[in-house]
């Protein structure tokens, strides 16, 4: 008993799902003692892997030497990887008992289809790991199968008809021996497994040579691309071949051939860039005796979903590997939530009076939501006192010949306020000159009509005769020397200075001159 007994039970009965799709699971296990661990995840992830190697013998100093070159690619389209129990760190302790561990992982919808191939492959896995501390660790894998739908309604070139026209010329010993022409009709490019393509099928032999026989015949072509040292794997395989004929010479031979596509599994590649499956239709005319043959092949679409209008009747023949998806196992129903309104009232925001929702409730469980409910429309009212941001429900543009703007005009009156944004009443931000008792202007303060003395004639107006004193204190502190001033000599020498301006008083002047 333990986790090395234990399973992992999906929902879908063969393990297979489709892309967009949720994997819904859980880890069955019967413990019969304590058991201690770092955590029990689960990791699910869907990856392309290509491999293939190649083999070079070349001869160097007389000795052969064989190089062996690896070609590889690897994609992943998903990774998840969640904590059952525990977790990254530290000790969990599990009880003895039965334990039933659920899981839950969604797929993509945009994962290619699950593929096998002889040189890569599309695989999707789900492995349940017991992390133990200094141990090894106790894996589970369980590897799933995701088919990803392929419209054919959605690819224009499924509904085009393909026609083939093979013509052939034979000769023997550079002596004509006639002509063939060969004509193959389909009304379609696209089909899915279980459908009959009808096929009209056209020779006449104008010639000696006999027509054996004519291969109609599809195709399966599977192309592997590696990125690690560059290089391209072809693998082709046969998947449906019907034979006509012969045609005798100087004769035609017409038929009309049902071809039932086969149940094969229809594999959607367009999201992986390494793996690429296409199928070919195939037209191969084999004359008779020495002559070669002529052939000629298009593609053709296989899907899982038919053509509208085109025997969209018939029943999928691998109904039986499509998911068989049961309910969720021990999982909880959702809660269903009413739709309600988003805002908190019935007065909507917009202009008209039908709310884009479907009722009024709020969906906000606390007493306090989001939008103020005092308020309840987001804008102003419509009164000529409120400065209104938007307009309100009229036109918000006035027609005629009202502005756009309002006019600063006191004699200005709107015949309808609420239409458009007013203007708020003008208020100075400074004070009133007439009513405010600090500014003192007019004739307060003043005496009025008083005459002032004027100056006798040829008197100008007296200047002080020496300089207004410094409103600055003199410093008393003396200069600070400079070090070793007395033995710098100035990088200038000096001169004196004359004086720039007139003497103040000349007649001083004249004397201080005289005395020298």
């Amino acid at each position: 008993m333990g986790f090395d007994e234990g399973s992992i039970i999906l929902n879908s009965e063969n393990e297979t799902y489709f892309a967009g799709q949720t994997i819904f699971g859980k880890l069955v296990f019967e413990q019969d003692k304590v058991k201690t661990f770092r955590g029990i995840y689960v990791k699910m992830k869907g990856y392309c892997k290509v491999h293939w190697t190649t083999s070079h013998t070349e001869e160097i100093n007389n000795r052969r030497h064989t190089r062996t070159d690896n070609h590889d690619s690897y994609e992943e389209y998903f990774s998840r990887k969640m904590f059952l129990l525990g977790g990254e760190s530290g000790e969990y302790h599990l009880q003895p008992g039965k334990h039933e561990l659920p899981f839950d992982c969604p797929i993509p919808a945009n994962c290619p289809s699950s593929f096998e191939g002889e040189y890569g492959h599309v695989r999707y896995e789900i492995k349940i790991v017991v992390d133990r501390a200094f141990k090894l660790d106790q894996e589970k894998k369980r590897q799933i199968r995701v088919i990803a739908p392929l419209d054919l309604n959605f690819d224009p070139y499924c509904k085009e008809p393909m026609q083939f026209d093979i013509e052939d010329t034979y000769c023997c010993c550079c002596m004509s021996s006639g002509s063939s022409a060969t004509v193959v009709k389909l009304p379609a490019s696209g089909y899915c497994p279980g459908q009959t393509i009808p096929i009209e099928l056209s020779c006449s032999n104008q010639g000696g040579v006999e027509i054996e026989r004519i291969l109609l015949a599809i195709q399966k072509r599977v192309t592997y691309h590696a990125v690690n040292i560059p290089g391209t794997k072809h693998e082709e395989s046969m998947v449906l071949e019907m034979k006509k004929g012969p045609v005798p010479g100087e004769s035609t031979r017409s038929w009309m051939v049902d071809m039932e596509v086969p149940a094969i599994d229809v594999y959607n590649m367009g999201p992986c860039r390494f793996i690429d499956i296409e199928y070919d239709f195939m037209v191969t005319v084999i004359p008779g005796g020495c002559h070669s043959n002529s052939e000629d092949r298009r593609s053709i679409r296989i899907g899982t979903v038919p053509l509208m209008g085109y025997q969209d009747n018939i029943p999928n023949p691998l109904q039986d590997q499509m998911p068989q998806v049961m309910p969720i196992m021990n999982q909880p129903p959702p809660t269903v939530r009413p739709f309600t309104n988003a805002y908190p009232n019935q007065n909507s925001p917009y202009p008209n009076q039908n709310s884009p929702y479907p009722n009024q409730n709020s969906p906000y469980t606390s007493p306090n939501p989001p939008y103020p409910s005092p308020n309840p429309v987001p804008y102003p009212s419509n009164t000529p006192q409120s400065n209104q941001p938007y307009p309100g429900i009229n036109q918000p543009y006035p027609t005629g010949q009202n502005p756009p703007y309002p006019v600063v005009s006191p004699t200005q009156t709107t015949l309808n306020p609420g239409s458009y944004p007013q203007p708020s009443p003008r208020v100075s931000p400074y004070p009133d000159r007439a009513n405010s008792p600090m500014l003192k202007t007019g004739t307060f303060g003043f005496v009025p009509n008083v005459p002032v003395p004027s100056l006798p004639p040829g008197i100008n107006v007296p200047y002080p005769l020496t300089p207004p004193s410094n409103p600055y204190a003199t410093a008393t502190a003396p200069e600070p020397a400079t070090p070793d001033d007395d033995q710098k000599s100035p990088l200038v020498p000096k001169e004196p200075t004359a004086m720039p301006y007139p003497p103040y008083n000349p007649e001083y002047m004249d004397k201080m001159e005289q005395n020298k």
